[in-house]
């Protein structure tokens, strides 16, 4: 692993306005300013849309995300910081044996204790089993570097491996709207999740 890391220029710890998280099969850190079209891209595919509903303008036309996906991701040295409030926290999730962007997660604050997470994989790392890590990842995020007490998420109850995932990663079910807007103006029925943890803390990256 050391060797994949250093391949991969990937710190192993964090830095101010820059956060690290490792799972079993998984390294995701924050994303640079150039890297946040990559993340888009890692769920524009017609798969994902079917779920996330983006609005048009941000999900990435299909000849530029084939090449964002497929190509190993860069140092990332560019300093992503901090989000400021009301704007999304987001770590990019890379596949450490070969260096390719394998999907992405975000948090988006609803107070100063609370926020919402969100997250997806990249076509090629679907079906493995990594939404949990993936999950567990933005979960530990929010409450061991940003120091947030509540993580929420809402799925569609239909999307069975999402629900799966959110158990895996430690979520429990919550009480929360019956239907959920999401950006493109689609309403879907939606279930949630949450976790509470009374001893949220900082990380050494946070400003």
């Amino acid at each position: 692993m050391s060797v994949m890391w250093k391949s991969w220029g990937i710190r192993k710890t964090c830095s101010p306005g820059r956060h690290v998280v490792t799972t079993p099969r998984l390294v995701l850190r924050s994303p640079t300013m150039w890297e946040l079209r990559l993340v888009l891209a890692l769920g524009s595919d017609g798969e994902a849309q079917r779920r996330l509903h983006w609005a048009p303008e941000d999900v990435i036309p299909e000849d530029e995300r084939e090449r964002l996906v497929t190509a190993p991701v860069g140092r990332g040295r560019g300093r992503f910081g901090l989000p400021g409030p009301g704007l999304e926290a987001a770590l990019l999730a890379i596949d450490p044996a070969l260096g390719l962007p394998a999907g992405a997660v975000t948090l988006t604050p609803e107070s100063r204790d609370r926020c919402e997470l969100g997250g997806y994989l990249a076509p090629s790392y679907r079906g493995r089993g990594l939404g949990a890590e993936l999950f567990a990842a933005g979960l530990a995020l929010a409450q061991h570097h940003l120091h947030i007490t509540e993580v929420r998420a809402a799925v569609e109850p239909a999307n069975t491996a999402c629900v799966r995932a959110l158990w895996r990663a430690g979520f429990d079910p919550a009480a929360g709207p019956e239907k959920y807007v999401l950006p493109d103006g689609h309403v879907l029925p939606s279930a949630w999740f949450a976790d509470v943890t009374p001893q949220p803390a900082w990380c050494e990256g946070t400003w």
